[in-house]
C-alpha cells in the first residue's frame, strides 16, 4: 500500500517520479495478490516496491493516506524575517521616537527638580570676599588702610514650618505626572504606528483589487473582441469594457498613490521602508477585548494614563497650597561663620557659632495672594480632572459602539461580496454559453469590485477600532509590559501549511476571487499493509 503526502515544494523532477510510482503501485499490488501464500520472513525488501527514493524504515500503518507536509519556503522565511523586523522596530519605537524622547526628557527634568527639593534639607555653604578701605585711630592719629577679608558660612535649616517637606511632595507628584505623560505618549505613538501599518495594508489590498478588476475586464474584452471580429456581436459592449478597464486602471493608480502616502507614514514611524510583500497582518487578540460596555468604562477609568496624570497634578497643587501656607511661619537656622582678615583692619574675631531666627512678614498682601493663587490652581486641576474623566468615558463608549457596529458592517459586506462573486460567475458562465451579454457581466463585475473595496475599508476600519478600544482600556500597552506582549498582535509565525490553506478561496472568504493556488508536490511514502504478510515474496514484488 502507498499513501500520498503533499508538501509545498516545487520541482518537476520529483513530481514526475511521484506520478510514475503512482502508476506502478497498482500493477505491483495486482501481481502480489495473485502469488501463492507463504509465511513472511522477518525481513523482506518490500520497500523497493513503493519507495521512490530508496529503502528506509516503514512508518506506522495508522498514518493518514493524505496529509500536508509543513516545510519552510522562501515566502515563509521572508514572512518570519519581516515579522521579526517589524517587532524590533516597534520596540525601538517605544524608546527612540522623538515624541517619546521629548516626554522622557520632561520626566527626567522633573526628577532633577525632585533632587533639588530634597537637597534643601542639607546644609548650605557660602564663601565670599570683601575689599575696601577704613579709617583707623583717633582724631589726631587717624589713617586710612585697605583691607581684604575672606568670609565662609555654613547654614542648616532647623525649622521651616513644613515648607521643605511640601516642596518635596510637590516635586514627587510632578515627577509622577511626567511619568504618566510619558506612558500616555508611548501609547499614542504605538497606536499611530499600528494605524499606519493598517493603512498601508488597506491601500495595498485595494490597489490589488483594482488591478485584478482591470485584468478581468481585459480578459472579457479580448473574448468580446474576438466575437465582434466574427460578426456575432457589435462593438458597443467592447467600447464599454474598454472604458471600464481604463476606469479600473485609473482607480488602481489613485490607490497606489495613496499607498505611497501610507508607506511614507509607515517609514516615519518604523524607520525603514517595507518590502512590497511580506508585512504581517495585524490581528488584535480576542482576550484583549472587553466583554461589555460597562467593563469597557471601568477598565478605561482604571487604566487611563490621563486620569493618573491629573491625579498627580492635583496632589502637586495641594502640596503647593501647603507650602504657601508654611511660608507664614518663622524659620530657624543654625550658622557657623568664619572671617579671615590678614591685616586685622576690621575683623579680629574667630569662628562664630549662632542660631538665626527669621520671620519674613513682607507687606502682608504678597503672602495672602500667593496662598489664594495656589488654592485657585488646585480648584482648576480638580475641574480639569472631572473634564478628563468625562472625556475618557466618552471615548470608551464611542470606541465600544464603533467596534460593535463595525463587526456587523464587516459581516454584512463579506456576505455581500460572496453573493456578488457568485452573481458575477453566473453571468460570466451565461456569457460563455451565449445566453448573456457582456454588459450584464460588466455590471456584475463593477458591483463586485465596489463591494470588495468597501469590504477592505470595513475590515481595516474594524482593526483600527479594535486598536483604539484596547488603547482606551489599557490593554494595548500595559503599565507593566509582559515579555513578548506585542508579538500577540501578529500571531505565530506563518508556516507553509498555513500559506497553502490561505491560498484556497473557500477557506478564506475575504480573499479576492482570482487566487492562484500554490502547487502541491506529491511524493510516495512507504507503508506496509498487513495483508502483504499473507503473500509470498515474488520477483515482481522485489522489482
Amino acid at each position: 500500500m502507498t499513501c500520498l503526502h503533499a508538501f509545498a515544494r516545487s520541482g518537476t523532477g520529483s513530481s514526475a517520479k511521484a506520478w510514475v510510482m503512482l502508476l506502478i503501485a497498482p500493477l505491483a499490488w495486482t501481481l502480489a495478490s495473485a502469488a501463492p501464500e507463504q509465511d513472511p520472513p522477518e525481513s523482506y525488501p518490500l520497500l523497493a516496491l513503493v519507495d521512490a527514493r530508496g529503502t528506509g524504515p516503514a512508518p506506522s500503518a495508522s498514518a493518514p493516506p493524505l496529509q500536508l507536509s509543513q516545510q519552510l519556503t522562501q515566502d515563509s522565511l521572508a514572512g518570519n524575517s519581516s515579522r521579526q523586523q517589524l517587532l524590533e522596530a516597534l520596540n525601538a519605537l517605544l524608546i527612540a521616537h522623538p515624541d517619546v524622547l521629548k516626554a522622557r526628557s520632561a520626566a527626567e527634568s522633573a526628577g532633577h527638580d525632585l533632587s533639588t527639593a530634597k537637597g534643601a534639607r542639607w546644609p548650605t555653604f557660602k564663601v565670599g570676599t570683601s575689599s575696601g578701605s577704613a579709617t583707623l585711630g583717633q582724631s589726631r592719629n587717624q589713617r586710612r588702610e585697605s583691607y581684604n577679608a575672606l568670609n565662609a558660612e555654613v547654614r542648616l535649616n532647623l525649622l521651616d514650618g513644613g515648607a521643605i517637606s511640601s516642596g518635596i511632595r510637590s516635586a514627587e507628584q510632578m515627577e509622577a505626572a511626567q511619568g504618566s505623560m510619558l506612558y500616555s505618549t508611548q501609547q499614542n505613538v504605538l497606536l499611530e504606528a499600528l494605524t499606519a501599518l493598517l493603512e498601508l495594508h488597506r491601500f495595498d489590498r485595494k490597489s490589488r483589487i483594482a488591478a485584478d478588476s482591470a485584468e478581468i475586464i481585459g480578459q472579457l474584452a479580448r473574448v468580446e473582441e474576438r466575437r465582434a471580429e466574427l460578426g456575432a456581436v457589435g462593438r458597443n459592449d467592447l467600447r464599454r469594457a474598454a472604458s471600464r478597464q481604463a476606469s479600473a486602471l485609473a482607480q488602481q493608480h489613485g490607490l497606489q498613490s495613496e499607498r505611497m502616502d501610507a508607506q511614507a507614514r509607515f517609514t516615519r514611524y518604523f524607520n525603514y521602508a517595507p518590502a512590497d510583500k511580506g508585512l504581517p497582518e495585524l490581528q488584535v487578540p480576542a482576550q484583549w477585548m472587553p466583554v461589555s460596555e460597562q467593563a469597557t468604562l471601568q477598565n478605561a477609568e482604571n487604566h487611563s494614563a490621563e486620569l493618573r496624570e491629573m491625579g498627580h497634578l492635583i496632589a502637586r497643587a495641594s502640596a503647593e497650597v501647603e507650602r504657601s501656607k508654611a511660608q507664614r511661619f518663622p524659620t530657624l537656622a543654625a550658622t557657623i561663620a568664619k572671617t579671615h582678615d590678614p591685616k586685622g583692619v576690621l575683623y579680629n574675631a574667630g569662628t562664630r557659632y549662632g542660631v538665626d531666627l527669621n520671620w519674613n512678614f513682607g507687606n502682608g498682601f504678597e503672602l495672602r495672594d500667593r496662598i489664594l493663587k495656589a488654592i485657585n490652581e488646585l480648584q482648576a486641576q480638580e475641574a480639569q480632572q472631572e473634564s478628563v474623566r468625562r472625556q475618557v468615558h466618552e471615548t470608551a463608549s464611542a470606541a465600544w459602539g464603533r467596534w460593535q457596529s463595525g463587526r456587523q458592517r464587516e459581516t454584512q459586506l463579506t456576505s455581500a461580496v460572496r453573493e456578488a462573486r457568485f452573481a458575477f460567475e453566473g453571468y460570466r458562465r451565461l456569457l460563455e454559453v451565449g445566453r448573456g451579454s457582456l454588459a450584464q457581466v460588466l455590471d456584475a463585475q463593477l458591483d463586485m469590485q465596489r463591494l470588495m473595496l468597501d469590504e477592505a475599508d470595513a475590515l481595516y476600519d474594524q482593526r483600527i477600532n479594535e486598536l483604539r478600544l484596547v488603547r482606551t482600556t489599557g490593554q494595548l500597552l500595559p503599565q507593566d509590559l509582559p515579555e513578548h506582549w506585542l508579538e500577540q498582535l501578529f500571531g505565530p509565525p506563518p508556516t507553509a501549511l498555513a500559506r497553502a490553506q490561505a491560498a484556497i478561496p473557500d477557506t478564506v472568504p475575504n480573499e479576492r476571487p482570482m487566487v492562484i493556488a500554490q502547487r502541491l508536490q506529491l511524493r510516495l511514502e512507504t507503508r506496509l499493509d498487513p495483508k502483504l504478510w499473507s503473500h509470498p515474496v515474488t520477483s515482481a514484488m522485489r522489482w
